[in-house]
């Protein structure tokens, strides 16, 4: 499991909650995708004004969210055996329930196999 960047949009609608009240969305999705390496298969920088993944191919709910302690959030999404086979996963991110991007990483390109289970445990700290 790894950190991930908590984008500054999250930031700004956390601080707009504080002030006026306006509520959050709940952490609700995983998106997966294949644009967070460099040509030599390293990460890219991340950078925390993103709104979207660089190449997002398939986001699905959660399979999990639980609190490690008391200032982060960890989410865990799963490719089944049958999804993105063949693809170079590097990047992945969560969503909240209205489709924005809370938090994400760029990660070395794992290519999906048929007979696997990916998991992508993000861990958001506030």
């Amino acid at each position: 499991m790894s950190e991930a960047i908590v984008v500054t949009n999250f930031r700004r609608r956390l601080a707009k909650q504080a002030c006026e009240g306006t509520a959050v969305p709940k952490l609700a999705y995983m998106a997966f995708g294949d644009g967070g390496h460099n040509g030599d298969l390293t990460a890219k920088t991340p950078d925390a004004n993103r709104t979207t993944l660089v190449h997002e191919l398939l986001r699905k709910p959660l399979r999990e969210i639980y609190q490690e302690d008391l200032l982060s959030a960890t989410a865990a999404g799963t490719l089944e055996t049958n999804e993105l086979l063949g693809a170079r996963i590097s990047e992945a991110g969560v969503f909240d329930a209205a489709g924005n991007l809370v938090g994400y990483k760029f990660f070395a390109p794992k290519i999906k196999e048929a007979d696997e289970e990916y998991t992508v445990r993000i861990k958001l700290r506030f």
